[in-house]
């Protein structure tokens, strides 16, 4: 398998997906990098900012976690 050339912001899965940035965010947390989940920084400060990104088997993986998430409030209800 070749190396993603790729990686997709949390804000544009979010509009893939159809789902709230936050949903995303806290779906990422339950992501590892070997699921395609990344931290991305443009500084070595202690202090900077990060974005959350994905590569594409990241995004189908953020799909099955959204397909999950939506089965289970069903069957909650």
């Amino acid at each position: 398998m070749a190396a993603p050339s790729m990686v997709f912001t949390a804000r544009f899965a979010a509009s893939r997906l159809g789902v709230d940035i936050d949903v995303i965010e806290q779906l990422a947390e339950q992501m590892a990098p070997e699921d395609g989940c990344l931290s991305i920084i443009n500084s070595l400060d202690e202090t900077a900012e990060s974005v959350t990104g994905f590569t594409r088997q990241g995004l189908d993986y953020l799909d099955e976690l959204l397909d999950e998430r939506r089965l289970q409030f069903v069957g909650d209800l």
